[in-house]
C-alpha cells in the first residue's frame, strides 16, 4: 500500500485462505520473538465463534494486508487478539487504520473498555497501541503474569 491508497476495514469470516494466511505470518513472528516461549496459535475455526469478531484490512485490489480480532470477555469489555500486519505492508499505517477502525466499531457496540496481551519484545505494538490510548495494567481473564508478557487496556 502506498499513501493515499484505499484501505478498507471490515468485519469478515475467518475460514479464508488469506486470513490463514495472515496467522501463520503472526505465528512465524511470535516464534522469532520468543523462541521456545508457550505460544497459542490461533487457528480460523478459533476465530470463527459467535464471541468473535474479525476485522481485515484489504487494498484496493481485495488483498488481506492485515487483520485483529476481538473476542468479547464480559461486562462490556472485549480482548484484542492476534492483530497483524504483512510484513510487506509495515510502516505503511495499515495497522492504526486498523487498530482505530476496530476501536470506532467497539465504541459503536456500546463496549467499556478493550483489553490486550502482548510481548515484551513487541515493541511496535507497544507503540502503537500507545499512540492511541491504551495504558499499562496487570493480567486479565487466564492470563498469568510472565517475564515476556504485558498488558493493556484502553478505556472508550
Amino acid at each position: 500500500m502506498t499513501e493515499g491508497q484505499m484501505l478498507l476495514i471490515a468485519v469478515e469470516p475467518a475460514d479464508q485462505p488469506d486470513i490463514q494466511r495472515l496467522l501463520d505470518l503472526s505465528d512465524a513472528v511470535a516464534a522469532r520473538l520468543y523462541p521456545g516461549a508457550f505460544r497459542q496459535s490461533l487457528t480460523a475455526a478459533s476465530l470463527a465463534l459467535p464471541s468473535v469478531t474479525l476485522f481485515v484490512a484489504r487494498d484496493a485490489s481485495r488483498c488481506a494486508l492485515g487483520c485483529a480480532a476481538l473476542m468479547d470477555l464480559s461486562d462490556g469489555t472485549v480482548e484484542l487478539k492476534r492483530m497483524i500486519v504483512d510484513p510487506d505492508h509495515a510502516g505503511q499505517g495499515v495497522g492504526r487504520k486498523l487498530l482505530l477502525g476496530l476501536l470506532q466499531a467497539a465504541r459503536e457496540r456500546g463496549l467499556r473498555s478493550v483489553l490486550l496481551e502482548v510481548g515484551i519484545r513487541n515493541v511496535a505494538a507497544r507503540r502503537l497501541y500507545e499512540s492511541v490510548g491504551f495504558r499499562d495494567r496487570g493480567p486479565f481473564g487466564n492470563y498469568r503474569q510472565t517475564p515476556i508478557a504485558t498488558f493493556m487496556q484502553i478505556d472508550l
